[in-house]
């Protein structure tokens, strides 16, 4: 495989949808008859090695898609789709964290119900009571679902600063107190392994905590 190819592999890779040959060409910087020669090369390939995954031609434009009878299987394993504003949600909440509901709906207005109860349901934020209100923050799920490199709340924290072009400004650390009851599913403080056998610390919902 050339390298030119390889690059327009890649891109509809990352493109994730339906891209025009101008557009590979404009992304790529490969002039647009070179570009076709490509595509229908790795269309041609995909079908050779009947590979799961398929270049196809939809509406004029080039896409790698599952083949249809795959589909139906890997779909099991593809992640949910999150809309701009549950998008933006979830960065104030990451960021914030660990923030009371009530806090954030300060933030964002009413829509804070709905919006805290979506990401609960897609196991990407965890609430527990806190007063009368209730302590939000990002599950380990939530590093795995948007690739982070960081894994604690003060890393992720500061990965978000850097992507958003703002200063980054540790929180203060917390004042001790009486130890309350630990949520269910989280690791307790100072015992990040979670001990024994159990296997609470895998699931989607678990809690990063600040270890």
């Amino acid at each position: 495989m050339t390298d030119e190819r390889g690059i327009v592999e890649a891109a509809l890779f990352s493109a994730g949808r339906p891209v025009s040959v101008e557009d590979l060409a404009k992304s790529t910087r490969i002039d647009v008859e070179s570009v076709k020669g490509h595509v229908k090369a790795l269309a041609a390939d995909y079908t050779t090695r009947h590979s799961a995954v398929e270049i196809a031609a939809v509406g004029g434009k080039w896409t790698m898609q599952i083949r249809r009878e795959f589909a139906d299987r890997a779909q099991a394993f593809a992640p949910p789709e999150i809309d701009r504003d549950l998008l933006k949600t979830v960065t104030l909440i990451a960021y914030h964290q660990p923030v009371l509901q009530s806090d954030l709906g300060d933030m964002i207005g009413s829509k804070v119900y709905e919006h805290v109860q979506a990401l609960v349901d897609l196991s990407l934020v965890n609430k527990r009571p806190s007063g009368r209100s209730f302590e939000l923050t990002t599950t380990r799920y939530f590093v795995e679902f948007f690739g982070l490199k960081a894994t604690d709340r003060e890393g992720i924290r500061r990965l978000l600063a850097e992507q958003a072009g703002v200063k980054f400004t540790p929180k203060p650390a917390a004042v001790s107190g009486p130890a309350g009851p630990t949520p269910e599913g989280a690791v307790p403080a100072g015992d990040p392994g979670g001990g024994g056998n159990d296997s609470s610390q895998d699931r989607p919902g678990q809690p990063i905590t600040d270890g």
